[in-house]
């Protein structure tokens, strides 16, 4: 290997490790968490409840709060839920989910919430608990299902959660969470977000998302993210946004994400705003039939704008792609729209094989500095200029994108129950989990 060889490769390395600063997850092991078993039965709960929410807070208030290491939980069995819980302020203590529970409420706010944890593990054992929404009931304007709060060191996984009213898990600031073993499935439409996160140094993996808006989307501020082993079936796809005023998101890698159908392989989102997002990998991307391939648009008129002249992108890399658009001369497999006010720069595109199902395709370029495709500009002076289209021709290196077994050909109606889904055990082709499931432990 030449010496520009190896020092690309330790660039590429580097940069892959950097999006993780530390260990995540919780700081003691799952058996060190069942001195004391919070079983919400014990506290006016039962298998078959019209609300199990009261007997959720009660087991957490007189029973996790008093004894730490100790686990909530709820058995195997089918719930409802009228009354939302707030668990706050718990050290050391786990979360076991191993019954659905049924919204039976449309008050707005989080059937859960989870805040101030530390230590924290949020579970199912048989990896088959979770949540129904039932959104086609209330769409729009009802509960999210989880939110994870100024949390640390802390893990979810081994859930199902499906048809949230609004999104389905957020993660909210905070530092050091894992989220992995998920699967998600969300109805045909915006607003249905599968997983949303800010914060600092996560760990997102293995996942399934169906829905028609975020997969797993990054949003301000944010640093520290890995999210690898993504499967976005019938998704609107994963992103980075949407980015406003004051946006600060940089040390970011995705990697390892198949997108089947839905929106866009990938999407940056802006309107106007300020700040920056900085040092971020997209590396080994499959995608097959979507509407947009690569897709960076400053100029998003879904969003408000803001009221700076553009957040600024630069040192962002987008890595072996392979994958192709519904039609790529009406929409772009690759467009990078920048901002005007602030063009974005260093953006490299390596091996990057996005094509369109037509076999016909063009490229967008807009106030886009860097290298790889023939839109881009190049120096060191980075000026805004306006629109370029490009026609382009197929890559050498494209080919059909493979396939999943699970694969779904369409979204999910949005006025009908949404069945409960297992939960797989790949979500990448050709990739196994990274960890097994729960119950296969």
């Amino acid at each position: 290997m030449g010496f520009k060889s190896l020092l690309a490769s330790l660039l590429l390395v580097s940069a892959a490790s950097a999006q993780l600063s530390g260990r995540v997850g919780p700081t003691t092991a799952l058996s060190a968490k069942q001195s004391t078993i919070c079983n919400v039965l014990d506290y006016g709960g039962s298998v078959g409840s019209s609300d199990i929410g009261p007997a959720i807070a009660d087991a957490f208030t007189n029973c996790v709060l008093k004894h730490s290491g100790s686990t909530l939980y709820v058995p195997a069995g089918n719930y409802q839920m009228k009354t939302w819980v707030t668990l706050k302020g718990a050290t050391k203590w786990a979360f076991r989910l191993d019954g659905l529970i049924t919204r039976a409420a449309t008050t707005g706010g989080n059937m859960i919430a989870v805040q101030n944890a530390n230590d924290f593990e949020f579970y199912s054992a048989n990896s088959a608990g979770g949540i129904q929404g039932l959104g086609y009931q209330c769409r729009n304007a009802g509960p999210r299902l989880i939110r994870v709060s100024n949390s640390e060191n802390w893990s979810i996984h081994d859930l199902i959660l499906v048809d949230s009213p609004e999104f389905h898990l957020v993660v909210e600031k905070g530092e050091n969470g894992e989220v992995y073993n998920m699967a998600i499935r969300g109805a045909n439409l915006g607003g249905s977000d599968g997983i949303d996160v800010w914060g600092s140094n996560y760990w997102i993996h293995d996942v399934e998302v169906t829905n028609r808006d975020e997969c797993v989307t990054v949003k301000s501020p944010a640093n520290n993210i890995l999210v690898e082993r993504i499967w976005c079936n019938q998704s609107g796809g994963s992103a980075i946004g949407s980015l406003s005023d004051g946006t600060a998101i940089q040390d970011i890698v995705y990697r390892n994400v198949y997108t089947n159908g839905g929106n866009q392989a990938f999407m940056i989102k802006s309107n106007l705003g300020s700040g920056y997002v900085k040092n971020v990998l997209f590396q080994n991307f499959v995608s097959r039939g979507v509407a947009y391939g690569l897709n960076v648009n400053q100029f998003w008129s879904s969003q408000t704008p803001g009221s700076g002249a553009g957040v600024q992108l630069s040192n962002i890399t987008f890595q072996d792609w392979n994958g192709n658009v519904a039609d790529g001369v009406k929409r772009p497999p690759v467009q990078l729209i920048c901002a005007d006010g602030a063009p974005c720069f260093d953006v490299t595109l390596k091996n990057v094989n996005m094509w369109s199902e037509t076999d016909k395709a063009i490229v967008k370029c807009e106030s886009a500095y860097g290298t790889g495709l023939s839109c881009l500009k190049s120096g060191g002076t980075h000026t805004s200029y306006g629109v370029v289209t490009q026609s382009a021709t197929r890559p050498a290196g494209y080919s059909t994108p493979t396939t999943m077994a699970g694969d779904l050909s369409d979204g999910f109606a949005t006025n009908a129950a949404i069945p409960t889904p297992t939960i797989p055990t790949s979500f990448f082709p050709g990739l196994p989990q990274i960890s097994p499931l729960a119950k296969n432990k």
